[in-house]
Parts: structure tokens; sequence; C-alpha cells
């Protein structure tokens, strides 16, 4: 048997000082005598083959015979631990920290061992206990300052940190983990105040200048993420990761052209970075350069004819111009390569959508079904496409089987209450709406329709309005829900109150042909006829122009109220 290690003890022997581990006690170890290197080295071997119980009688051999070696001691208690082997563990310990208590490093092994028994409270205590012997050594406090953030005792952490500052010369690091504390607590000022610290030693440890730049971004103080970014790329110019959050700080600003000119470094850095060149595609459309962006990438497919993400962003960019042909003819071109290109699938179909294709565009979400069949989203578009066909039924079909597969989704049943609604079932329409609030009770479009509908219908208008300041409360600046309680008020009389709400909501959406109407109501009862006949015309051309009817019978209303004011059209 002992043949079986002979490789191993040579190779150990050689690279292992360690272990100790000479030829003469290799040739003893042969010749049949106890030798607690060779029981050592086996007891590693059998730990390596992941034979443990093997390796822990070998151990425990080697700690029999070399009793006074911490390093035998810990291997032990190691290989017992992963036997589950705890009692023994936990006695080999006690002898472990009897021989070893002046050094330190038994109780950070100590320590560790409770930690993985999730016995924390006995590794604090070992290592208060420590620090009491130990009062200067860092890994020690810093072991203990883990261990008190671990039980949330900050206070204690904190304060051994800054001591630990006092003395040691891993400032930023000591800093850092302060910060950390104080956002845990909440307390992001005095965060900033330490990480601050800790730039200004050292501005090149990246989890200082990571969090600090992205606190100030998410505080929208924008000027000093740029000075923390900045100088950080002062040292290391060509640094990508600092580079992209300079350019997220710009954008944030809404500095387009800074942000051009870091997006252009990043891509010239790294041509190949699929992630940099879809974040210029999206920069050039905010700045308003479509067709830039479009010819640069009918240029730049002509040089990486085989690169399908760069032709799925030209197809995007045909999108943003609404080239919905040209669109098509690139996506259908990727589809033939990658025939389960799950985001080119989808955007076929809405660009199907967009060109009023709509039985092809229920065949290619039928092809992503294929490929996501638990994919309930999929039957919601799917739904959508078929209200666009006017077919409400087939629409209502979808969205009930996309609750088979989630239930528990809202948007489902407030499109079941909408298609409801449309095709004149309201007691089907007001359960389904109820069900989307119980799933979401914050869910304001579901809390809006149903507010508005209870108002519209004179089911029970002060319920409705106050539905419809609930969703409000969620978005108070949504012109839909502001109209919807402006109706309200036009409903109970109280026509001040609703011009004040009407108005406001269609300064903020002033093509919508129901605000218009209800503007023009409001004007009518305020005596200004000839302004309110201007916007019912306004939102007749708006229905006819699109050909859409946000309410039934919204047109027919209009041109009975202008042939009632004797206006010909």
């Amino acid at each position: 048997m002992k043949n079986k290690y002979i490789f191993v003890l040579l190779f150990l022997g050689v690279l292992c000082s360690s272990c100790s581990i000479s030829v003469a006690s290799v040739q003893k170890a042969l010749k049949g005598d106890e030798n607690p290197y060779y029981y050592y080295v086996v007891c590693k071997y059998e730990k390596k083959s992941r034979n443990l119980e093997r390796a822990y009688q070998y151990c425990k051999k080697a700690l029999k015979l070399l009793p006074d070696t911490s390093l035998l001691y810990r291997e032990t208690i190691t290989i017992a631990l992963h036997m589950g082997k705890n009692e023994e563990a936990l006695e080999l310990l006690k002898k472990y920290k009897k021989k070893f208590k002046d050094s330190p490093e038994t109780y950070i092994f100590i320590a560790k061992v409770y930690r993985n028994l999730r016995k924390t409270e006995k590794a604090k205590d070992i290592l208060e206990e420590a620090y009491e012997r130990f009062p200067k050594n860092e890994k020690i406090i810093t072991e203990l300052i883990n261990t008190y953030i671990n039980l949330k005792q900050f206070e204690k952490a904190k304060k051994l940190l800054l001591e630990l500052a006092v003395f040691s010369d891993r400032k930023p690091q000591i800093y850092y983990t302060l910060s950390r504390i104080y956002l845990i607590e909440g307390n992001k000022e005095k965060a900033i105040e330490f990480l601050e610290k800790a730039f200004k030693i050292d501005p090149n440890f990246r989890p200082v200048y990571i969090l600090l730049g992205e606190l100030y971004r998410q505080s929208g103080m924008y000027e000093d993420a740029e000075r923390v970014y900045k100088k950080v790329l002062e040292h290391s110019p060509n640094n990508l990761e600092v580079l992209n959050r300079l350019f997220q700080v710009y954008v944030d600003q809404g500095k387009y052209q800074e942000a051009e000119k870091v997006i252009n470094k990043i891509t010239l850095l790294n041509p190949g970075d699929k992630q940099a060149l879809l974040k210029r595609f999206l920069l050039y459309l905010k700045e308003g350069k479509a067709k830039e962006i479009v010819k640069e990438m009918e240029d730049l497919v002509k040089k990486r004819p085989n690169d399908t993400f760069v032709k799925t962003i030209l197809g995007m960019a045909y999108e943003s111009i609404e080239e919905y042909e040209k669109a098509k003819e690139v996506y259908l071109e990727i589809l033939k390569v990658e025939k389960k290109n799950e985001e080119v699938i989808e955007r076929l179909a809405n660009v199907y959508i967009q060109l009023k294709e709509y039985k092809n565009a229920l065949k290619t979400l039928e092809r992503l079904l294929e490929i996501r069949p638990n994919d309930h989203k999929i039957y919601l578009m799917m739904a959508d496409v078929a209200d666009r066909m006017g077919n409400l039924k087939l629409a209502i079909d979808y969205v009930k089987k996309a609750i088979q597969i989630n239930s528990d989704d809202p948007v489902a049943y407030f499109l079941l209450g909408v298609y409801y609604d449309k095709l004149g079932n309201w007691k089907r329409a007001e359960e389904a709406f109820l069900k989307a609030i119980e799933i979401r009770p914050n869910y304001a479009d579901a809390l809006n329709y149903l507010g508005y509908s209870y108002i519209l219908r004179e089911i029970n208008i002060d319920k409705g309005m106050e539905l419809v300041r609930k969703a409000l409360e969620y978005d108070p600046e949504n012109p839909a829900y502001l109209d919807s309680l402006g109706w309200g008020y036009f409903k109970k009389g109280n026509i001040k109150e609703a011009y004040k709400y009407i108005k406001k909501a269609y300064e903020k959406l002033p093509d919508d042909p129901v605000l218009n109407e209800h503007y023009a109501e409001v004007l009518m009862e305020l005596g200004r006829k000839k302004e309110a006949i201007k916007y019912f015309k306004k939102a007749l051309e708006i229905i006819e122009k699109t050909g859409q009817e946000p309410e039934p019978g919204l047109k027919k209303r209009i041109l009975e109220k202008l042939k009632e004011l004797g206006v010909k059209r």
C-alpha cells in the first residue's frame, strides 16, 4: 500500500517545505516505521481523492505523533467538519486553542469554524477575546469588524474601524467599509463623506470610485459624479468601465455632445463592443440624428455582412425613421441565418403591426410562442394584434390563454376588462378590472379606467372620483387621470374644478379627441361657444385623420353636438 504514495511523497518533498518531507523520512516510512510526515502526506492525498474517512484517520495518526503542530490540528479539524463530525471537531478545537493560545491565527481559525457552523455569536466571543489579547492585530480587528457587520452590530463595527484607521495603512478599504455600513443604515451623506476620504487617498481604488460615482449619479449630483470619473481617467484614460459610467452621467444630464465624444472613444477602443454600439445608436436617436445612424449602420453592415447584431441595429434604425419595409427586409434576412433569434422575431412582429400586416404579425408571434411556450406575455401581444384587427372575441381568447399560464398578472385582467368593455359586456369588464386591482392595489391604469367608467356611465360618480384620485396619487401628472377627475367634477356640476383639471390635461395631451370633446363641453358650460366649437371640430378632425375612436360612439356624439350648435360640416 505504501508504494501507492511513493510519487506523492517525493513530489511533496520537493514542493512543500512546510511538510518537512525528506528522502530519509520517505525511506523510513517505507521500512514500516511510524512517520508523521508520511501520515500527513497520505492524509492530504486521500483528502484530495475525496476519501475523507481515510484522510481523517491518517491526519489523526500524524497529530498523535506531532501534537504540537498547529497545521495538523487545523487540517484534522477541517476534515472532521467536512465529514459532519462536528462534536469531534469541537473537541479538537478546544485542545487546539489551549495549545496555541498565544497565536492570533488560532483565534481567527476558531472564529472561522464557528462561522461555518453558523455560530456567529461564538465567533464574535472568540474574536473579542482575541482583540483583548492582541489589540493592534489588523487581521483580528478585521475579522471582528466583519462579524459585527454580519450581526448588524454597526456601532461596534464603526468604532473598531475608526480605531483601525489610526494605525493601519489600509485606510481606503477601512473608509470604504464604513461607507457601506452608513449606506445600510440609510445615511447616504455620511457614506459619501467616507468615500470621499478614501478617494482622496487612492483615486484608483475601484470599489470606492464605482460606489461614489454611482451614489452621486443616483442623487442627481452629476457634476460630482463627473469629477470622480474624470479623476480616475487622468490615471487610466482608457478605462472602459469608467468611460461607460461617464457616458451615462452625460446622458442623464442631456449633455449629448459630451456623451457622443465618450461613446465614440469607447467604440474606437473596443470596436467589437456590441453594447457600446447599441448605446451609440440610442444616443443618436436622442440627438435627432436617426438618418445619420442609419447611414452609419448601412456602411457598417457592408463591412461586417455576417454580423447579425449590427444588422439588428440597422433594422431598429429603419424603424426609428418609419422605414418599416426596409426593417422587415433586414429582419427576415437575419432570421434566415438565426431562425430562433427571439429579439428579431419580436421586432419583426412589431414591424408587421406598424405595416398593418396583422396576419403576418400573428404568425410571427406564434413562431415566438414555439420558442417560449410558457411566456404568457406573447399571448397578450397576440391579443393586442387581434384587437387591432377588430376581432375582440379572439383578443379575449388570447388573454384567457395568458391567464391560464400566469393567473397573477394584473395586466392580463386589465386588458381583459378593456376588451370586454369594447365588446359591450360591462359586467365582465368590471369583474376583470376589480381582479386587476385586487392583485395590484396601486395599479394606476386600472384604477383610472374603472373610476372613469363609473363616472362616464354614472354608475357611482363619487366612487369613480375616489378611484381616479387614488390613481393620481401614483401618477399625479398623468393627463388621462386629470381628465377623468375633471369629468367627474363636470358630471357633478362643479364646472370651475372641471375646467381646472381638464384644461391642465389638455395642455399635456392636446391631440386626444376625448380630451378635446371634454374641453369643448366645459367651455360650452362657461358660455364660450366659439371656443367650444373649435375644440369639437378638432376632436372630429383627429378621429377622421387617425381612423381611431377611443370611446365607442364618440364621433357620433360630436357630430350631433355640432349639428345642435348649427355648425355645418
